[in-house]
């Protein structure tokens, strides 16, 4: 592991550690952002696919054993790296404007959900009053935005 990977990995671990923190605690309708995705999703467009796949698990796992889900974080984001890293790697030569940016991650984000609420399904793992729709459209959204703050933030 050279000190780039390394430098990245400590970074994701930064995001796992502030959404266990921070975003937790900041609900909107039942649903939280995960800038675990907004990371990966940053992190497509510089890695190839198979380290990339890596990074997902590894993260997701992390992710997992924080919010006790041991698995489906993990498996919906290897998912969804594996299926959306052709179509981000495509746009990462082009400059995107900040509602494409939206878009992307809200659509992105909505994936991972609808992933995720699906395999939650399966294993009644997941329980909460909040509708399944209302909770993949309201995290995606909050996801979505999270992800514009940071890219406005972080500049060129």
């Amino acid at each position: 592991m050279n000190s780039e990977t390394l430098k990245e990995f400590l970074i994701g671990l930064g995001f796992v550690l502030f959404q266990v923190l921070i975003f937790k605690h900041l609900s909107l309708f039942g649903a939280v952002a995960d800038p675990l995705l907004i990371y990966l999703l940053y992190l497509s467009l510089r890695f190839d696919r198979t380290k990339l796949i890596l990074f997902a698990g590894v993260l997701g796992f992390i992710q997992d054993a924080f919010f006790d889900f041991w698995g489906l974080f993990m498996f919906t984001k290897v998912l969804l790296c594996f299926v959306s890293y052709r179509f981000l790697n495509r746009r990462s030569e082009a400059r995107l404007l900040i509602w494409q940016i939206f878009a992307v991650i809200f659509t992105m984000t909505l994936i991972h959900n609808i992933i995720f609420m699906i395999l939650a399904s399966f294993m009644d793992a997941y329980s909460s009053g909040v509708h399944p729709v209302l909770f993949a459209l309201s995290g995606s959204l909050y996801t979505a935005t999270v992800g514009v703050f940071l890219f406005i933030f972080k500049g060129n």
